[in-house]
C-alpha cells in the first residue's frame, strides 16, 4: 500500500537523502517534495495511458447550435489528458476533436462532429493506494529528478536520475500495454469458449 510519504521517501532514497516522516514535516526535504509532488504526479500520469488511471465514459453534451455540424461537450472535471473521443455507436473508431475554452460557460469544452460521443482519458489520481507499482517507481524517479538540484545541487545526479526515469518509463509503458493486450486476449478467448 503506497502513500505520499512512501513515494517521497523513495525519491529521497534516489537522492541519497534521509527519509522523512511526512510531507508536512518542517524541514527542507519535506518542503521541496511537497512543492513538487502534485505537479510531478500529474505530469507522469499524462505521459502514458496508465490502466489504473484510465476512464472511459459517455460525454455530457452542452446545449449548442448544431447547424455547423459541431457538438459541444463538458470537459471531464477529473481529466488530465484526453486520449481519444469516439462515437458511442462505434467505440473502436476515434474521431477528431478540439479542446476549446467556452466563453459563455467560462470552462474548457470538447468539440467534435459526433452527436453521441464517448471519451477515454487519464484522470487525476490523488489516491496513492490505487497506484500501479511501475507508476510509483516512475513517479518517485521523476520527483527525485525535479528535487535533485534543490536538495543536492548536483547537476550530474539530476541528469543520471533523468536518464534512469526515461528508461524505466519506457519499460513501464511496454509492460502496461502488454498487460492490457493480455487481458484483452483473455477476454476474447473466454468469449469464444462461451
Amino acid at each position: 500500500m503506497y502513500s505520499k510519504t512512501t513515494i517521497a521517501n523513495l525519491a529521497l532514497a534516489y537522492l541519497g537523502q534521509a527519509p522523512i516522516s511526512s510531507l508536512q514535516q518542517d524541514n527542507e526535504q519535506a518542503r521541496w517534495l511537497s512543492l513538487f509532488y502534485e505537479p510531478v504526479r500529474d505530469e507522469v500520469l499524462r505521459t502514458h495511458d496508465w490502466a489504473f488511471a484510465t476512464v472511459e465514459k459517455p460525454l455530457v453534451p452542452l446545449p449548442t447550435d448544431t447547424a455547423q455540424g459541431q457538438f459541444v461537450y463538458v470537459y471531464p472535471a477529473d481529466a488530465l489528458f484526453i486520449r481519444r473521443i469516439y462515437g458511442l455507436q462505434d467505440p473502436h473508431t476515434p474521431v477528431p476533436f478540439e479542446e476549446r475554452f467556452d466563453v459563455s460557460s467560462h470552462a474548457r469544452v470538447l468539440v467534435t462532429a459526433v452527436e453521441s460521443a464517448g471519451v477515454r482519458y487519464t484522470r487525476r489520481m490523488a489516491d496513492e493506494t490505487q497506484y500501479d507499482p511501475a507508476f510509483v517507481k516512475c513517479f518517485a524517479l521523476a520527483l527525485a529528478c525535479d528535487a535533485a538540484l534543490a536538495l543536492t545541487g548536483d547537476i550530474d545526479l539530476s541528469a543520471r536520475l533523468q536518464q534512469k526515469y526515461t528508461l524505466y518509463l519506457e519499460e513501464a509503458r511496454r509492460n502496461n500495454m502488454s498487460e492490457g493486450a493480455f487481458v484483452s486476449a483473455q477476454k476474447d478467448a473466454f468469449s469464444e469458449v462461451r
